[in-house]
């Protein structure tokens, strides 16, 4: 982490991308990694990524509920302002909308007392949401403040996403574009 955080403050950008190994593996503990994320003079513009949450059940999803809250603890320990979650790629998850959005509005409501944002983004090879149009007719439907679209280049073109598409997006709810 040290490392990443000094080439990338000398390469002259002004926020990093982390994820939960970034702390969770720093050789000084969790405490010393948010200590050097501060210390950095980089903004942490997001945490990534959360993923396989939506569409479980049972103790699949305690545990899953679990990680989410570990994850948005640590992204607001070093004041991070996004949650990246990616659509859940496991097979035996339920592929219903109404368990999709109710799953997604629990993540929402989770990171609202942490002033944290969920960018859910699609994945091409997701079980069910494999289009960002796909995700964005759930972020629509969840209709959560907190909760909005993460495009991502690399499933945009695997997916084969049209100008039209993208032209239907409603800016306010597209927290978050990767490029690749």
């Amino acid at each position: 982490l040290d490392a990443r955080l000094k080439a990338t403050r000398e390469a002259g950008f002004a926020q990093i991308m982390l994820s939960a190994s970034d702390l969770t593996s720093h050789p000084g503990g969790m405490d010393a990694a948010v200590a050097a994320v501060k210390a950095s003079g980089l903004r942490v513009s997001g945490f990534q990524t959360l993923a396989d949450f939506e569409g479980l059940v049972g103790p699949s999803l305690a545990y899953k509920m679990g990680v989410a809250k570990s994850m948005l603890e640590m992204c607001h320990a070093v004041d991070g302002h996004f949650l990246v979650a990616s659509a859940s790629t496991l097979s035996h998850a339920a592929s219903d909308t109404p368990t999709l959005m109710r799953h997604l509005r629990q993540l929402a409501m989770l990171a609202i007392p942490m002033n944290i944002r969920i960018a859910y983004r699609a994945c091409s090879q997701g079980a069910v949401v494999r289009h960002f149009m796909q995700a964005w007719d759930l972020v629509c439907e969840a209709d959560m403040p907190n909760l909005g679209l993460c495009l991502d280049t690399i499933d945009m073109l695997t997916t084969g996403a049209s100008q039209d598409d993208i032209d239907c997006l409603d800016g306010e709810k597209l927290f978050l574009v990767q490029l690749a």
